[in-house]
Parts: C-alpha cells; sequence; structure tokens
C-alpha cells in the first residue's frame, strides 16, 4: 500500500531535494553516454579538453586518434557495458528520489529503486578491473606499433568501489526488512 502523506513544514526539504536530485539524475544519465563514447568517437575533441579518459598503457603510444574508425567502435563497444549497468542503476536511483519526492519515502518502488542501483553499483564495481585488462588486450592486439600486452590492474580504488557497492546493497536490505516489518504492522493495526 503506497499512500503519499501530504507535505509538512519538516519533510519539504526533503522532497525538495528529492525532487533537484531526480532531474540531476536524468541529466547525469543524458550525459553518461558522451563520456563513455565521446574519447573513442571524437578523440580529438576530447583530449584538447583533458578528458581523453583512463585508457590501458596509456592508449599504448599516443592518444586515442591514431586509431582507426572500427577499431574505436569496438573500445567503445567494451566500453558501452559498463555505461548500460550503470544508466540501469541511475533508472532504479530515479525512481527513488521520485518516490521520495512524492512522499513514498519507504515505499516498494523506492527500496527496489535503491536494491536497483546497489545492484549496479556491485556489477560495475566487479566489472571495472576486467573491463581495463579487456580494454587492454584489445587495443594491443589492435596495435601494430606495440606488442600485444595483458595489463590487470586491481588497485585500492577498485576495492573501496567494491566495498561502497556492499555497504548499498546492507542498505537496501535493511530498507526491504524495514518495509516488509512495516507491512506486517499495517496488517495487524
Amino acid at each position: 500500500m503506497d499512500v503519499s502523506l501530504p507535505e509538512t513544514a519538516h519533510d519539504s526539504r526533503i522532497r525538495g531535494l528529492s525532487r533537484f536530485l531526480s532531474a540531476a539524475t536524468l541529466g547525469l544519465m543524458a550525459v553518461m553516454p558522451l563520456m563513455a563514447w565521446g574519447p573513442w568517437l571524437w578523440p580529438g575533441v576530447f583530449e584538447m579538453i583533458g578528458r581523453s579518459g583512463q585508457v590501458p598503457g596509456n592508449g599504448f603510444g599516443g592518444g586515442l586518434d591514431w586509431f582507426v574508425w572500427p577499431l574505436r567502435l569496438g573500445a567503445a563497444g567494451i566500453a558501452t557495458v559498463a555505461l548500460l549497468v550503470a544508466l540501469y542503476g541511475l533508472m532504479g536511483l530515479r525512481d527513488l528520489f521520485r518516490a521520495c519526492a512524492e512522499g513514498r519515502y519507504f515505499s516498494a518502488g523506492a527500496v527496489s529503486g535503491f536494491r536497483q542501483f546497489a545492484l549496479a553499483s556491485l556489477v560495475n564495481a566487479i566489472w571495472a578491473p576486467f573491463e581495463h585488462t579487456l580494454m587492454g588486450v584489445y587495443l594491443s592486439v589492435s596495435n601494430p606499433n606495440v606488442p600485444n600486452a595483458l595489463e590487470i590492474a586491481l588497485g585500492s580504488d577498485h576495492v573501496r568501489a567494491i566495498g561502497l557497492a556492499l555497504v548499498f546493497f546492507l542498505i537496501a536490505h535493511i530498507l526491504a526488512e524495514g518495509r516488509r516489518r512495516h507491512e506486517e504492522l499495517e496488517l495487524i493495526l
């Protein structure tokens, strides 16, 4: 039973912030494809503004524009996996913010939205080192100027991302349990 409560003075700031974060999340979702694909589709532009991305082995010999178009499309395809997972998570986070903006803080939509975000965060945190390795192999095999290379990277940033995603998962389960107990109390009353 998702019932929206009337807005009171003490939660008007939460609802206002939730509306803002919902719009900001939508804006971020619109920009993310440009940030994921941009360095591969328009490498010169992104190198000029200093946003060429984190490429294994620094692109194996300079900028990214020396790669021929089909190879850059392949690299953009590899980057698409993380992009799609992130967009999936942000859609869930936006559902959470929209539910909170309507005063439905612990609704099924809010809880499942946060759970969706937690799952996407965990999947992306685990995928990141594999993507880096796969991209490195793909780029080195495609580059005639360097020998084939395998660059494996698992650093403290990856461990922190996995830890943070696990914390999100714990919070999602706590919210789901709180929602379940609330529904039980409503049935008793």
